[in-house]
């Protein structure tokens, strides 16, 4: 009788332990109701920001057709010019002093099919209101947006330098978005 009730026992212990580990395990697997509210306002700011740029684009060429590639890249043409957005690039965050999200938009400036330059759109949100405000022309890459400053990888040579994009003559640089300026930051 003893022996049973010892067992019993610790039956009881493992299926409790195993309750408790699995709510744990659960509890942990779940994302945070936070950051799925936070993800979903960061997808719907996405989402007004390439609209907002397709259009500005658009209002650059005659009869502008748009399209999105196999690379998920949007394409906006005419019969001579275009552009490309790198959605998959695309950065958000807060630039200026205002508590809303702005963000910076990549995109290929095209003739015909030729790429002419990479261009980095700084699109500021003011209340809701879109505006380009910068274009960044020569950087390689936007790493992020933290405490207002924009980490971008920049080229420590001129473009029409020989050396110009190789990996040795790259450096990440912060710049901040002073009265209407991009001003580079330590």
């Amino acid at each position: 009788m003893l022996i049973l009730m010892f067992l019993k026992d610790l039956l009881m212990k493992k299926y409790f332990l195993l309750i408790i580990i699995g709510s744990f395990i659960v509890s942990c697997a779940q994302e945070n109701p936070t950051s799925r509210s936070e993800n979903r306002a960061v997808g719907k700011i996405r989402e007004e920001v390439i609209g907002f740029v397709e259009n500005y684009l658009k209002e650059k060429l005659n009869d502008p057709r748009v399209s999105v590639d196999q690379f998920n890249m949007i394409c906006i043409s005419d019969s001579v010019a275009g552009f490309q957005i790198n959605q998959s690039k695309i950065v958000i965050g807060k630039i200026d002093e205002d508590k809303v999200d702005d963000a910076i938009v990549p995109v290929y400036v095209l003739r015909g099919q030729s790429v002419l330059e990479y261009d980095h759109l700084v699109v500021l949100n003011s209340a809701g209101t879109y505006k380009v405000v910068k274009t960044m022309n020569d950087v390689f890459n936007i790493h992020g947006i933290k405490k207002r400053k924009i980490i971008a990888e920049v080229s420590t040579v001129a473009p029409d330098s020989p050396g110009f994009g190789c990996a040795q003559c790259r450096e990440v640089v912060n710049y901040e978005y002073r009265d209407g300026e991009l001003v580079k930051v330590e």
